[in-house]
């Protein structure tokens, strides 16, 4: 019996600490991105492949030919309304419907594709401005996608997403990249601006602070449980 409530009193133990250094690492928080000095303005985002060399191991192989495209769509325009309709919506509603395993990374990526899908239609219903949609193409197909919000005082990415199919581990066809680079494109755009900073509302603080972004303190951050 005492073994037992030992056992028990470390499965417990061991489950906490599990519990702590997961939400440590994909916490839900604003993180942001000072761009008086931007470190990565010279970096070349290319996209990439994963294959696998003659022992079998995975290894990253660049594209030297080809790079990802970007576009930006004003949705105070109805013209860009109009694209974004066109090119962009099909690519995040077929995004949506990805048949993924549950609680992978490309299942994320499908779930985000509709939120975003799903905002940008909320905002355009109720006539919310200072809205635009970064894409990045790869070979004329979308890889990715941001949408940000530029009326706040800091300019707030509200989410960012990737082509779900390029996510899963180990596979050697589809494209990757196209979230860094777009990211990398968005921070090089709002620099060329004049701006000193951005934020987003992280759900991956490591994918970011990897890349730069530090972790926004409480006081500075908005209440609640993320952007609507």
């Amino acid at each position: 019996m005492k073994f037992k409530n030992i056992f028990f009193g470390f499965l417990r133990t061991l489950l906490l600490i599990i519990a702590f250094y997961s939400s440590a690492l994909y916490a839900d928080q604003y993180m942001f991105l000072d761009l008086r000095d931007y470190p990565y303005t010279t970096h070349d985002f290319r996209p990439y492949f994963f294959d696998r060399d003659e022992a079998g191991n995975v290894i990253k192989v660049p594209d030297t030919r080809n790079s990802f495209q970007f576009k930006t769509y004003n949705l105070d325009l109805k013209e860009d309304v109009a694209l974004y309709r066109k090119e962009v919506r099909p690519t995040l509603l077929e995004w949506k419907k990805y048949d993924a395993p549950p609680d992978s990374e490309p299942e994320s990526a499908a779930r985000l594709s509709g939120r975003m899908e799903g905002i940008i239609e909320r905002d355009l219903a109720s006539n919310a401005s200072s809205r635009e949609v970064y894409v990045a193409t790869y070979k004329g197909n979308v890889e990715a996608v941001s949408y940000v919000n530029d009326g706040t005082l800091v300019p707030e990415i509200n989410t960012l997403v990737a082509n779900p199919e390029g996510m899963f581990e180990g596979q050697t066809t589809d494209v990757k990249g196209g979230g860094s680079a777009l990211l990398d494109n968005i921070a090089q755009e709002y620099q060329a601006k004049g701006e000193v900073k951005i934020r987003l509302y992280s759900i991956n603080d490591e994918y970011y602070a990897s890349r730069g972004w530090q972790v926004e303190p409480k006081e500075e951050g908005a209440c609640g449980s993320g952007p609507i």
